[in-house]
């Protein structure tokens, strides 16, 4: 199968070190004979913590996986947790994958409350909107949104990739078992680009706990295959009696136009 890795940025130069360990990681979490290829998103601010600069920057996120569609990938996943998610599963009819909505689905079968670290402060009025709008409040500890303090930035990032723990799983420990503490029995990875790094670095567990390190672009990858396979295997699905169904083509031709987008 063709999976389409939707990154929500474009893809700065500087960051090679990572765009390079993605591809090498890929290939360590895909099921043998699936491909995964990563696509920048062709106009973004690469700043998305703001609700409004989430809001620019979705529609490019949108675009990638209708393209995607069209060049034959059999699933999308949104590598950021910043996704326009329904926007982009009413746009196609492949599967479309958000790894924030797949790391708390899974979550919820590694134990009963769960807790997301997240980059900055910046980020987590975003993902305390998706827990809303997924229902999964319930499941999530109090205040089940923290953020590495310091916040994470270009350094600590580039820095991670070869010796995260110097400052990154410190960093994250910290704040974990601050949620441990608080009822949390699985903490998530609040990010697309950390949780394969962590990975990478064979870190799964904050030791000494039982805590699962749950790496969400992991889950989502999965959750694609998972997906792909059912809709090959039987025919399943997204539901279009209501959310996820396409609008009227002529309609999304009109509008299309009117943006500049055809």
């Amino acid at each position: 199968m063709k999976i389409l890795w939707d990154e929500a940025t474009s893809g700065a130069p500087e960051l090679q070190p990572l765009w390079r360990i993605l591809r090498e990681y890929f290939p360590k979490i895909a099921s043998p004979g699936n491909d995964v290829t990563m696509r920048h998103a062709a106009v973004s601010g690469n700043y998305i913590r703001s609700l409004y600069t989430e809001l620019l920057n979705n529609r490019s996120v949108v675009e990638t996986a209708i393209q995607g569609e069209k060049d034959g990938f059999d699933g999308v996943v949104i590598g950021c947790w910043a996704d326009p998610l329904w926007e982009a599963r009413e746009a196609v009819n492949i599967p479309v994958v958000g790894i924030g909505e797949a790391s708390m689905l899974l979550a919820c079968s590694l134990g009963y409350k769960f807790a997301i670290i997240t980059v900055a402060p910046g980020v987590v009025p975003t993902i305390e909107l998706d827990l809303h709008m997924y229902g999964m409040q319930d499941r999530a500890i109090y205040r089940p949104v923290r953020y590495l303090n310091p916040a994470s930035d270009v350094e600590l990032l580039l820095e991670s990739i070869d010796d995260p723990q110097r400052r990154l799983i410190p960093n994250f420990e910290r704040v974990a078992r601050e949620c441990i503490n608080d009822g949390a029995e699985v903490i998530i990875v609040g990010c697309g680009y950390y949780g394969p790094i962590l990975s990478m670095h064979g870190y799964n567990e904050i030791p000494g706990t039982g805590v699962p390190v749950l790496d969400c672009s992991a889950a989502g990858l999965k959750m694609a295959e998972a997906l792909i396979d059912l809709r090959r295997s039987i025919g399943l699905r997204k539901s279009t009696a209501l959310f996820y169904k396409n609008p009227p083509a002529e309609v999304i031709e009109r509008i299309r136009k009117v943006h500049g987008l055809n």
